[in-house]
């Protein structure tokens, strides 16, 4: 019951971000393609996509990246 309702959290994050209009398009398809990746576990295609934004932005840790530029002067 309790994971039931974990996956649905889940499902309601990844669907604000795919119909997000501030969500940058490469972000919405990297997502899908963990979505694809990941049939029927949107928590590892969740925990996938997250891992994967960590490791690509300017600054790790830093937030969320958002668009191709460089980073704000700190």
């Amino acid at each position: 019951m309790q994971e039931e309702g974990l996956r649905r959290q889940i499902m309601g994050v990844i669907t604000h971000v795919l119909i997000d209009e501030d969500t940058d398009t490469e972000v919405r398809m990297a997502l899908l393609r963990h979505l694809g990746e990941n049939p029927g576990s949107p928590e590892r295609a969740l925990m996938a996509h997250l891992r994967d934004c960590r490791g690509a932005g300017p600054a790790q840790g830093s937030g969320p990246t958002r668009g191709s530029g460089p980073a704000p002067p700190a």
